[in-house]
């Protein structure tokens, strides 16, 4: 199902085109077109603004985890965090050594495997510059991990444990696309080590895998703020030759924006607005490495010793 549609009866784009209110002014208001070019505007030309002349920044305002049980975000003062964040073993290798001597002996427990954590993010609302959005997002960090998030709004709800997020999901995450983005990567977990069994003893050795997932609704802040006046690019359609370049007055920035969409943008000053994405993350990833091991000796309950490490992420 999609996460919304374009056109149609009483529809309405929840992803408010910049780009386009951009050109719009640009092409009724500064340039000089001949009636015939208005009418056969779309057939004849192509246009591109350039936004090496907007400064873009971005803040998250809210990161709500979702209860485990329930579709909706939790309160954003509930410190029970753990218990929004889903938790199971997974079992990636599995070896049974027995020793059948009269004596000690000594097996190597030896074994790489490779797991992909998943992390995927929809948009919802917010702005699109064209056809791709442009967000970036960070997934707020606890005390005990990296840091908070800056300008995360969050609470307590909205803090993750950053020690257990792995590798490229602890970064920044840039969505580009309208329909949602997936974020990927391989994780390397592994175990070289030497297991001890004695006489008349079975030993069951195995690499585990705690996996841990969340989801989230996350609210961003992002700011566009014009630094000179903005160049339109006015191309032939049949030949990309650019005919013409409009510039936009940095001033006129926020009015042209606003207009008609007050809602969805915030006017800060004459050439600086804001606008706020809401959407949806989850992520599935391997939190740490758990290597167990039980010893069986005739009716004896089996002692156990179990070691937890952290994986190896996989440049990719």
């Amino acid at each position: 199902m999609p996460l919304f549609s374009f056109g149609g009866k009483g529809s309405k784009d929840p992803m408010v085109d910049l780009e386009s209110l951009l050109i719009d002014y640009a092409w009724t208001e500064v340039s000089n077109a001949s009636c015939m070019d208005q009418v056969f505007r779309t057939r004849r030309y192509t246009f591109e603004v350039n936004w090496a002349y907007v400064n873009v920044s971005h803040r998250i305002k809210k990161f709500l985890l979702r209860n485990r049980q329930d579709a909706d975000p939790s309160p954003p003062l509930d410190p029970k965090v753990r218990s929004k964040v889903i938790q199971r073993d997974l079992c990636l290798f599995r070896t049974e050594f027995t020793n059948s001597s009269p004596s000690d002996q000594s097996f190597t427990f030896k074994t790489e495997r490779k797991t992909t954590s998943r992390c995927d993010v929809s948009v919802q609302r917010g702005f699109r510059l064209g056809a791709n959005v442009d967000v970036r997002l960070s997934i707020p960090i606890a005390d005990g991990g990296q840091g908070a998030a800056p300008g995360a709004v969050a609470g307590p709800a909205g803090e993750v444990d950053g020690c257990r997020i792995t590798g490229g999901l602890s970064g920044e995450l840039h969505v580009t696309k309208t329909t949602g983005q997936t974020f990927e990567e391989t994780l390397t977990w592994g175990v070289d080590s030497q297991v001890k069994v004695g006489q008349g003893s079975r030993v069951v050795a195995e690499l585990i895998i705690r996996e841990e997932e969340m989801t989230a609704d996350f609210e961003i802040e992002s700011t566009f703020e014009a630094v000179n006046d903005i160049p339109v690019y006015v191309k032939e359609r049949k030949t990309g030759r650019v005919l013409e370049v409009l510039e936009i007055p940095k001033q006129q920035f926020a009015k042209i924006l606003t207009t008609g969409k007050e809602k969805e943008i915030n006017k800060i000053d004459d050439s600086k607005v804001s606008c706020v994405t809401n959407g949806t993350l989850r992520a599935i990833y391997g939190a740490e490495q758990v290597i167990s091991v039980k010893s069986f000796n005739g009716n004896r309950p089996p002692s156990t010793v179990v070691e937890f490490t952290r994986p190896q992420i996989e440049e990719v």
